[in-house]
């Protein structure tokens, strides 16, 4: 996302999502509340929605996806109170999830991605030093501006907030248009 437009966006973004609060819709949890989760289709998300879409077409290079036509099938505001944490999950029928960050301080600044093995722990020796290669989580810290990508697939989790404001994210996902039309026969 260009710097020049950070700002503008971020505050156009954050008064939507606080629009919600209180209204029908929102879900509300201990510490947290949820926007509803269709924020793709408002106007004032059409910019933010360009990025991602960007961002996630750029992933469909990396991993040589043929395929062009994505929507995001999901997008909505989470604010995380201090104290707040969000439990470990994923994110079932679509391509990639992702995360952008609108307020994060220091102490509500990391997500947290799970080994997808279920079967990693069974066997845990000691080891000289704890590394990325051998940790069963990998603790990832954000910026504010920060958009994350990741696979739909891959479990992650949201530490406490241990800041003394609240954390403010916007969270979506995006699925294949034309999935079941081009993409699910059979591949024989």
């Amino acid at each position: 996302m260009p710097d020049d437009r950070l700002s503008d966006l971020n505050s156009t973004l954050m008064s939507k999502i606080m629009s919600y609060k209180g209204q029908p819709g929102t879900k509300v949890a201990k510490n947290k509340w949820y926007t509803p989760t269709n924020l793709q289709k408002e106007p004032e998300f059409a910019e933010l929605c360009t990025y991602i879409l960007e961002a996630s077409n750029a992933v469909l290079d990396d991993v040589r996806v043929k395929n062009r036509k994505l929507k995001i099938t999901g997008c909505w505001g989470n604010i995380s109170s201090p104290g707040a944490t969000h439990h470990k999950h994923s994110h079932p029928n679509n391509y990639l999830s992702g995360v952008y960050y609108l307020k994060s301080e220091e102490g509500s600044n990391t997500i947290t991605f799970h080994d997808p093995r279920p079967q990693v722990g069974l066997i845990r020796p000691s080891v000289s030093q704890s590394t990325i290669e051998n940790a069963e989580t990998a603790d990832i810290l954000i910026n504010e501006g920060d958009i994350i990508l990741f696979p739909h697939w891959l479990n992650h989790s949201v530490a406490e907030n241990t800041s003394t404001d609240d954390r403010i994210s916007i969270a979506f996902n995006v699925m294949f248009e034309d999935y079941v039309e081009n993409m699910s026969p059979p591949m024989w």
